[in-house]
């Protein structure tokens, strides 16, 4: 998902102010977050953070290596770092860094940490060619989400007994866990899913999640039924479902009377396949179900693409059919498609994107991240 883009990144490094851009992003989030009345982990350790430093202050065992431990948490807003954009060659929304130093001094530990929160204004602000109201409850799960690396860890340093011993009984050189920010998303992943559904809910939407088993498949193509529209008589302008997924290709709607059905194949066959269906009542004055299906030449391109079997100019086909249908949007009356302007990432992942290794809508973002920077220009 879109949304599982963003990234713990524990690392060490200057700091810079954020942009006005960035610093207004975050206020009207964090204001959104705030107001939101449904069912969550309580985040507000690390957001208190951001005013004031948190102290938690406790006594170690006589037996234990050192005798009292200080932890004093403090975050703030930094610039985001365009190096840290393409994490795992996917584009970020937005990383939590714990910066840590460690002093020992006569059996007292101090660990001072001022963490930095950075969010990707070019992915959270493009809304183009997306149901805007996908496009605000990603964004709100990536604020949650990076919430959730730093109080994940708060919550360690206030109640983890055995983080509290390990700390005591730390030597001089030795290092401090901060496992417990779950930068392997285990905890994360399924309470962003739980918050991502709660806030489609509170949209008037349905979030419906899929795991596709390759005992489920013929040869790795599957058919899935995925809905049916009887079940949403509530929408009397129609359905409108946005697809997100993982090793799925080749994906495709089809209605057979009420039912609703997604076929396709996993790349993996040997894996499963993840597929998300955002539910909402179309916005548009239609009765059929509004779906957004890109064409299978457009993917066949850029597949053809990405292993060099065809030029940029033949590449150039894609990018103006984005631009055509409104998914990508581009300002400037000028098109040049430098070979050396394309970055490599975005030819593996365009590789992906054929492979259905990324969806649709991650793709998309990708160009139009490199139309926003002046890459694509």
């Amino acid at each position: 998902m879109v949304f599982l883009l963003a990234n713990l990144i524990p690392a060490f490094g200057i700091y810079e102010l954020p942009t006005k851009r960035e610093q207004d992003l975050y206020n009207q989030l964090l204001a959104e977050f705030t107001k939101l009345d449904i069912q969550k982990k309580d985040v507000n350790d690390v957001i208190n953070t951001f005013d004031k430093p948190l102290v938690v202050t406790f006594p170690c065992n006589s037996t234990d290596l050192n005798n009292l431990v200080v932890n004093v948490v403090k975050t703030k807003l930094a610039r985001f770092d365009e190096t840290q954009a393409h994490q795992g060659d996917l584009i970020t929304g937005g990383t939590y860094t714990w910066q840590c130093q460690i002093t020992t001094q006569e059996g007292k530990i101090t660990n001072e940490c001022n963490n930095e929160l950075r969010l990707n204004p070019d992915l959270l602000t493009n809304g183009t060619g997306i149901d805007p109201r996908v496009h605000q409850v990603e964004n709100l799960v990536i604020l949650y989400h990076e919430f959730l690396h730093g109080q994940l860890m708060i919550d360690a340093i206030k109640s983890s007994d055995k983080w509290k011993q390990d700390v005591c009984n730390k030597s001089p050189d030795g290092n401090i866990d901060y496992s417990y920010a779950d930068g392997s998303h285990k905890i994360i992943n399924p309470l962003q899913t739980q918050f991502a559904s709660k806030l489609v809910e509170n949209e008037g939407g349905q979030l419906i999640i899929k795991e596709i088993l390759p005992s489920e498949t013929i040869n790795g193509t599957f058919s899935v039924g995925v809905f049916t529209k009887q079940d949403y008589p509530q929408y009397a302008n129609g359905i409108r479902v946005t697809l997100r997924g993982t090793n799925i290709a080749d994906t495709m709607f089809s209605s057979t009377g009420t039912d609703v059905t997604l076929t396709g194949h996993l790349v993996n066959k040997t894996t499963s396949g993840i597929a998300w269906f955002y539910i909402f009542e179309s916005q548009n004055q239609t009765s059929n179900t509004e779906i957004k299906i890109i064409p299978s030449w457009v993917k066949r391109t850029a597949g053809l693409w990405s292993n060099g079997s065809i030029t940029n100019s033949d590449f150039h086909k894609i990018i103006e059919y984005f631009i055509q249908e409104g998914m990508v949007s581009y300002s400037e009356t000028g098109k040049n498609y430098g070979a050396g302007k394309i970055p490599e990432w975005f030819k593996k992942n365009a590789s992906w994107w054929y492979e259905g290794l990324i969806d649709d809508s991650t793709f998309t973002n990708e160009i139009q991240y490199l139309v926003s920077v002046g890459i694509i220009s």
